[in-house]
């Protein structure tokens, strides 16, 4: 008979392959379509399915080897493989199918459980553009700058919570008259840093792709930026 903890264990061992499946599937879900409800969603559904599709190989594995494994006989080396590819291949599965959703906007997109962005926050910056941002402050000043991947420093935005943020890479002078960013012989005019603004302190905010704009990088060279 089996005890509760060798059934505890059992359960465990079960639900490993779909955590590592739902585990590679967020790295593409959004901030906010990590909560737990929906994580135990997908973390049952990705069960089920890999349990499915993997309970042909492991009835023929135990079938086949089982009783050499018992009585301690030699095995073959790739046997050894298969604890690793226990994990690896639904890990891989998972992260595959969810660049796959996210990238496709099909109906598979469902499987990111309610995914409705709580706000226009979270829906701009989800996108993952880069982009030019221009931000007038509560106190009436002009801020922005390159909101992108650049010179091995990364703009980022905080999780959505009490307390939302943006850290721009690359600042740019603004003319604190007009609201335009600075130019100087057809680029922007960098500040040689980055700015942290936090929402609460910002009255407005212009997104710019950077597919749209042809500037200068944050070295002064004249180039067209990438989004």
């Amino acid at each position: 008979m089996t005890s509760g903890y060798e059934a505890a264990l059992l359960v465990l061992v079960l639900l490993l392959p779909g955590a590592f499946a739902a585990w590679g599937f967020e790295r593409h879900v959004q901030r906010y379509g990590r909560r737990l409800k929906d994580w135990l969603l997908r973390l049952a559904g990705l069960s089920a399915v890999c349990l499915a599709l993997g309970a042909g190989p492991l009835y023929w594995l135990m079938a086949t080897y089982g009783r050499d494994f018992a009585e301690r006989e030699a095995l073959p080396w790739w046997l050894y493989l298969v604890p690793g590819l226990y994990l690896v291949l639904p890990a891989s599965g998972g992260w595959a199918l969810g660049l796959l959703v996210r990238r496709s906007g099909s109906p598979m997109s469902r499987l990111l459980g309610p995914i409705r962005a709580p706000s226009a926050w979270d829906l701009l910056f989800d996108t993952r553009e880069s982009g030019f941002v221009s931000c007038r402050l509560r106190s009436g000043r002009w801020v922005g700058g390159l909101y992108a991947d650049a010179d091995s420093v990364r703009s980022y935005v905080g999780a959505d919570g009490p307390v939302q943020d943006i850290y721009i890479a690359h600042a740019a002078e603004f003319d604190q008259d007009t609201g335009d960013p600075v130019s100087l012989d057809g680029g922007h005019v960098w500040t040689g840093g980055g700015i942290l603004l936090k929402w609460a302190d910002i009255e407005s905010l212009e997104f710019r792709q950077t597919r749209e704009l042809g500037t200068e990088n944050a070295d002064g060279e004249e180039a067209p930026l990438q989004a």
